[in-house]
């Protein structure tokens, strides 16, 4: 009898745990669809990373939301699959622009001003609101 009172509390315990750790990750932020283009000194930037850091708090277990650049220079926004955009709210966005040194060496350099790479410094902005959101033009300067 002994023994079984033991197991009871911790079976349940152990369901417990499983439950709020499967439940904790499931919420998700509603997202609005959010599109744009970036260019550096009037061109393309392929590949480039864009990250959406939000200017009112947010979880830190929350995914920022994020794009890549295509090859004409549009980009659209995720924050957890597809393009399905970004939760409502006002961002500085940074970007990033690794690009090889030479073919085949594998050393990488970001092409892009630092300015632009932290959320501190960057001067890009972006608010995302209800709606499909076609956002300003980010065009980037040395």
């Amino acid at each position: 009898m002994t023994e079984s009172r033991r197991v009871v509390p911790a079976w349940l315990g152990g369901m417990l745990c499983l439950f709020v750790g499967c439940s904790a990750g499931e919420t998700r932020q509603p997202t609005q669809p959010a599109s744009g283009t970036v260019r550096f000194l009037g061109k393309a930037v392929p590949g480039a990373t864009l990250v959406f850091h939000p200017n009112a708090p947010w979880g830190k277990d929350e995914p920022r939301p994020r794009a890549t650049v295509k090859p004409d220079g549009s980009f659209e926004v995720t924050t957890y699959e597809g393009a399905d955009g970004a939760p409502v709210g006002s961002y500085s966005v940074t970007v990033e622009w690794y690009v090889p040194n030479k073919p085949d060496d594998g050393q990488v350099t970001n092409r892009i001003p630092a300015r632009y790479g932290k959320a501190t410094s960057t001067p890009l902005k972006a608010t995302i609101t209800p709606g499909a959101n076609q956002l300003a033009a980010f065009e980037l300067q040395k």
